[in-house]
């Protein structure tokens, strides 16, 4: 359940659970006062004025009866209320006399209360009230005089300070019990809801200071479906990125390193040639003109190394940051491959690496720069030519469709490259050999390169280990259309 339906529901539970027991309380009060325990102390005056009327004779003949033994007196007064009781504002109204518990005398349509044996064990003047049937009881001496009224309203009249306090008490019970519940409720809504809310928010701020804490690698688990699940998810792709760039800052950071060692060395190398060349010019260790012409030859081709370096090294810079022009067409790769080894492999074949090659995949077209493609080929062909330790040197060239790609695959029969070279053979200056003593095999910017110039043809390239022995470079193209 999402945090918004939750807040909801919450506070609707805070009104209507107050509600229903607010209305629970009133009705247990109304039942308390209406009919289990009636309202006593009422003031009659004001509510029903025939009621009050005969209650006001109840007390005359209370008054009168202990001061005569005269019972005719008795009958007379209860037969002049009978007549009274039976007229048509009377009917309600009833009137009885009792002794030790026995009714002697009644007048009107006489109802005997519920709860009567109560009302004559009780000494004095007392009210009951329950189910509409209001009954008042007063002594005579010996004599009870009940009063009976079936048409009683409690609704309207004033009422006595000691009624008041009576009623009030279930007003106050009623009422505290409300509030009660309502912060009852309130509390154990807030502390859920709290609790909904608060839980994922101490996760995501530990989450954060595990990050901040240099712990990039760690990952918040929440599997409930609200807001939370979103934010973190966001949170653990966040730092997923971060992880990413920190160790891809790590690897230019390396790179930059090595770049920097690559270039120091190999314009070193070429230098020292000529530098070392033209002392021995300078200092007459060339006394010959045939040795001079070797001095001189050495220090042009030395200085062809370091031109050749910073070339490369300049294309590699507007390949980088995209400034290179490229002018794309649409060839036949079949076509295209086919003329490509054809005019290089008489050249090869006389450096001693032999080309095969397998091409069958007619009429499959892609979008590049035809020349720059025959670069990264050119390179690829070039580091077996260089690296290849034996006597029959051997590169094939297969090329196959693959769901929308070709696959372009130069594989080679030389030593290959420990597993954890492959990815780097198309940094920068990478070389296998860690001593970089033989520059003549390469600046170890050709594969640098050719990465670049297929990532501008929007495909792929990366270099796998054979198991029988020897490299294969795998350049993958998109198809054109």
């Amino acid at each position: 359940m999402t945090i918004k339906r939750r807040l909801y529901l919450s506070g609707i539970m805070t009104i209507m659970i107050p509600v229903v027991a607010g209305l629970i309380s009133l009705a247990v009060m109304l039942l308390a006062l209406y009919h289990i325990f009636g309202v006593s102390y009422i003031d009659l005056l004001g509510e029903s004025e025939h009621l009050g009327e005969i209650v006001e004779k109840a007390q005359i003949f209370s008054a009168e009866w202990p001061q005569s033994t005269d019972t005719d007196i008795m009958q007379k007064d209860m037969s002049r209320m009978d007549t009274l009781l039976s007229g048509k504002d009377y009917r309600h109204i009833s009137l009885a006399v009792y002794r030790d518990g026995v009714r002697l005398y009644t007048a009107g349509n006489y109802v005997e209360a519920p709860f009567l044996s109560t009302a004559l064990s009780e000494p004095g003047n007392n009210q009951y009230l329950v189910n509409r049937i209001y009954t008042y009881t007063t002594d005579a001496g010996e004599y009870k005089i009940v009063l009976t009224d079936t048409n009683f309203w409690f609704g309207g009249g004033t009422y006595s300070v000691s009624q008041w306090v009576y009623i009030e008490r279930y007003i106050i019970i009623a009422l505290a019990l409300i509030l009660i519940i309502t912060v009852i409720t309130m509390m154990i809504l807030s502390h859920k809801v709290f609790t909904n809310i608060m839980t994922p928010l101490n996760t995501l701020v530990h989450g954060v200071h595990q990050i901040w804490g240099g712990d990039l690698s760690y990952r918040i688990k929440y599997d409930k479906k609200d807001e939370f699940h979103t934010v973190c998810a966001d949170f653990n792709e966040m730092a997923h990125q971060l992880q990413h760039m920190v160790n891809t800052r790590q690897k230019d950071e390396e790179n930059r390193k090595e770049l920097i060692a690559g270039i120091s060395h190999d314009l070193r190398t070429p230098l020292t040639s000529i530098l070392t060349y033209a002392e021995g010019i300078e200092i007459g260790l060339a006394s010959t003109p045939k040795l001079q012409q070797h001095y001189l030859n050495t220090i042009k081709n030395k200085a062809k190394d370091v031109e050749h370096i910073v070339s490369q090294l300049f294309l590699l810079a507007k390949l980088d940051v995209g400034e290179f022009p490229m002018h794309m067409d649409l060839i036949d790769i079949q076509s295209w491959l086919n003329d490509y080894l054809g005019n290089i492999s008489e050249e090869y074949g006389h450096k001693g690496l032999h080309i095969e090659s397998s091409v069958n995949i007619q009429g499959v077209k892609v979008s590049v720069d035809s020349v720059q493609l025959g670069n990264v080929f050119t390179n690829i062909i070039d580091n077996s030519l260089k690296y290849i330790d034996r006597e029959d040197k051997i590169s094939q060239v297969v090329c196959k469709p693959d769901s929308g790609n070709v696959i372009i695959t130069v594989s080679d029969n030389g030593p290959g490259v420990p597993d954890e070279a492959l990815e780097k053979l198309f940094h920068m200056f990478y070389r296998g050999d860690k001593a970089r003593s033989f520059v003549s095999k390469g600046s170890g910017l050709g594969l640098a390169i050719s990465a670049k110039i297929i990532e501008r043809f929007s495909g792929t390239i990366k270099a796998e280990n054979i198991t029988s022995g020897g490299l294969s470079v795998i350049v993958t193209l998109p198809v054109a259309g």
